[in-house]
């Protein structure tokens, strides 16, 4: 099912106001009047998943923080998590605990799960929020993974942003980075989810951020489920407020799509102030349209690790119903020196190997055809002097006469790469991978509308 009616714009504001709660669940016309608070600590637990500590505390709900009719509240302070040792907001390493002060989970690491149960009255057809902050550094739009009692695990983008008390703030490209770490807003994380009394839902810790100033992987701080009836309205984001998704205008082929994007880096926009990249550029160029972002920065289409391109691409809800489905040429594999392997004559995966280049594309052509039935894209970055890339793209190329998938080649675009070691290319790009905020909407988006454009037109 599209998120589309609800996916928050992909560039907000970022100045947050905190809408984390510290409240217990409460209903839409209680007005909880204030209590003390009580702290109820249960022991902890020894299981296989590691120790595992309830904190338990009630007390009243924020002053004008009342929910709205319907609206289940499902508090961080009562929620079950794995004990561990994260990254904290003095960039040390400190247990993950919950914080009362600002009612959110801290000190979170890469594994640790976050369990939310389903209280007593409460049954019906919600969409799900989750209530995070902002975080020490982003490189990650899938910092988590979602699972709804037994279901299939999944994962869906969160805009993360960077506060400017951040030791990895990052100004190079823009003061986009403000706030404090504490500002916390809701994101939308699944749709028309049936629950009742009982019903559990563990947030898991996948996919978290590094830099060379923190110590470690990094995650926000987590903090409330709110479960909102259905089709409703929620305010969302650090800037707390309803986003809306903009009429679709039918003289613009790219106008009113969905649209996936798996990548890195690049697909991210790591060193693109906000990190706004051509995803977001073209989300914001076409009316209607909501892209996507699932990447995160240093990973690969080999399929060696859990955030490997094949692997997220696997997590995406398959309720999804993209129109387009695209995918970046990641210069990591080349980087790292990953086998290039062969295109095969066969288009069934178990065929593929997926532990190289070529394996890892078909892969990712045969699953997304199969299990969403849109078209595929890939594109490739500009020329650059990388060991195995140009046999990277020229691989790529084979591939695209086998399946007849799109690919935007920016790598043997003539007039992209005349720019190439000009004082404009250096505006444009921060390094021969990746673009600068200017390089992404001057540069690289208008190549790759207009091949879009040219493309869905060919392939309705």
């Amino acid at each position: 099912m599209k998120r589309k009616a609800f996916i928050m714009a992909m560039v907000m504001c970022m100045m947050g106001s905190a809408v984390g709660t510290t409240g217990m669940t409460v209903y839409a016309e209680e007005n909880t009047a204030e209590s003390e608070e009580s702290v109820e600590t249960e022991e902890s637990t020894e299981s296989e998943e590691g120790t595992e500590t309830e904190a338990s505390v009630e007390t009243s709900t924020e002053a004008g923080d009342t929910l709205a009719e319907g609206q289940v509240l499902l508090p961080a302070s009562e929620a079950v998590f794995t004990e561990g040792e994260g990254v904290g907001p003095d960039n040390e390493k400190e247990p993950t605990s919950y914080d009362e002060e600002v009612g959110m989970i801290r000190a979170a690491a890469q594994g640790t799960e976050i369990v939310y149960t389903v209280p007593e009255g409460a049954e019906g057809t919600y969409d799900m929020y989750l209530t995070v902050s902002k975080v020490l550094a982003v490189f990650s739009s899938q910092p988590f993974t979602f699972t709804i009692n037994d279901g299939e695990t999944f994962s869906v983008p969160v805009d993360l942003q960077v506060p400017a008390d951040s030791p990895a703030s990052y100004t190079e490209d823009g003061e986009y980075d403000e706030g404090t770490l504490t500002d916390s807003g809701r994101f939308l994380i699944k749709q028309s989810l049936e629950l009742k009394a009982g019903d559990t839902i563990k947030v898991t810790c996948a996919f978290g951020c590094k830099a060379p100033t923190l110590k470690g992987m990094v995650f926000p701080y987590v903090g409330d489920v709110l479960l909102a009836p259905a089709g409703s309205e929620v305010p969302t984001g650090y800037d707390n407020t309803v986003k809306t998704v903009p009429e679709a205008d039918p003289s613009d082929p790219l106008a009113g799509l969905n649209i996936i994007w798996l990548g890195s880096s690049v697909t991210y926009g790591a060193q693109a102030g906000g990190h706004y990249s051509m995803v977001d550029a073209i989300q914001d160029n076409h009316p209607g349209t909501v892209c996507e972002k699932y990447a995160i920065s240093a990973t690969t289409l080999v399929n060696e690790k859990e955030d490997s391109y094949v692997g997220r691409m696997k997590l995406i809800s398959k309720d999804e119903t993209p129109d387009l489905f695209v995918v970046q040429l990641s210069t990591n594999d080349a980087t790292t020196g990953k086998p290039m392997g062969e295109v095969t004559d066969s288009t069934d995966p178990a065929d593929f190997d997926d532990t190289t280049i070529a394996g890892a594309i078909e892969t990712i052509i045969s699953y997304v055809k199969e299990t969403f039935g849109c078209p595929v894209v890939f594109y490739t970055g500009t020329y650059a002097e990388k060991e195995n890339y140009e046999e990277m793209v020229d691989l790529l190329l084979q591939i695209q006469e086998k399946w007849g998938i799109g690919v935007v080649d920016m790598f043997h675009n003539e007039d992209m790469t005349a720019i190439y070691g000009t004082d404009l290319y250096n505006e444009y790009m921060h390094d021969e991978v990746h673009p600068f905020r200017k390089g992404y909407v001057e540069w690289w988006t208008p190549v790759i509308e207009e091949y879009l454009t040219e493309f869905l037109g060919e392939n309705k």
